[in-house]
């Protein structure tokens, strides 16, 4: 009996005591899917994954594999330790979800579509649907989907939601893994390395039902965020007024409560749509 051959796509979730989150995010992906999933434990001490209960969650055609790390080091480190292990085994494309947060039934095939139809496009991303605990939507987030667009918004923040990626594990040879010198934005710097290299894109339409979650990183670590934040558009600055636009904005937030900022936000999306 010979092995099956690996699917093109695997999605890779880190886990840290979440394991009901994780079980809604396996069994979001569609079943006409064709994936493998790794999922990365981060050392979970107080809620580990019932890995039974994990694969029985999982209706799509592929198998989900496990990787357990032996103590907790932070989600950059568990999203690199993913990356290579996936490198190691060969998969072409490499999809991003969070735990708890939900796949449309069809995201990985849009996007395995899209980068089939766009060979130079290293890396796309998509829309949430941002919802709160209860999972009523509160408002669509879109970025914008054309590249010369997509590098002006990268000066105020990062272009892409990190859940909806999916990008070529070829392009990791020149853009290195998730960083960790910028903590709570190892997302946002790994996209401008893709950015700077490659093309890139957003499809305009909803991948992914994202959940608000007050416990989040950008909640409980804003301010390490936001200072990582400053950190790379510092860094990836060409001195365009939009680059320090981007700067002064990530500036005034740190010297702003979240929750007035996060309420100016929700007045704003509201009026718009």
């Amino acid at each position: 009996m010979t092995d099956q051959p690996l699917p093109r796509v695997v999605l890779l979730i880190p886990h840290y005591n979440n394991p009901q989150g994780l079980e809604r995010s396996l069994a979001s992906i569609g079943k006409d899917e064709v994936c493998d999933v790794l999922v990365v434990d981060d050392g979970s001490n107080r809620a580990p994954i019932d890995h039974n209960a994990a694969r029985a969650a999982f209706a799509a055609r592929g198998i989900v594999r496990f990787l357990n790390l032996p103590q907790n080091r932070g989600i950059e480190h568990a999203l690199n330790s993913g990356l290579q292990w996936i490198q190691a085994r060969g998969y072409e494309l490499v999809a991003r979800l969070d735990c708890g947060d939900l796949n449309v039934p069809d995201r990985l095939a849009r996007q395995l579509a899209f980068l089939d139809a766009h060979p130079a496009v290293m890396l796309v991303g998509g829309a949430a649907s941002m919802v709160d605990p209860q999972g009523v939507e509160q408002f669509v987030l879109r970025h914008p989907a054309a590249q010369s667009a997509i590098v002006k918004a990268m000066r105020a923040n990062s272009a892409f939601i990190h859940p909806t990626v999916m990008f070529r594990s070829a392009a990791l040879a020149q853009t290195g893994l998730y960083p960790l010198d910028t903590p709570a934005a190892e997302d946002y710097a790994l996209f401008w390395e893709f950015v700077n290299r490659f093309e890139t894109a957003n499809l305009p339409e909803v991948l992914i039902r994202y959940e608000l979650d007050p416990t989040s990183i950008s909640h409980s670590k804003r301010d390490k965020q936001l200072r990582s934040r400053l950190k790379l558009q510092r860094r990836h600055s060409d001195g365009s007024a939009a680059a320090l636009a981007g700067i002064a904005r990530t500036a005034a937030l740190l010297a702003m409560p979240y929750k007035l900022v996060f309420k100016l936000k929700s007045r704003l999306r509201k009026e718009r749509a």
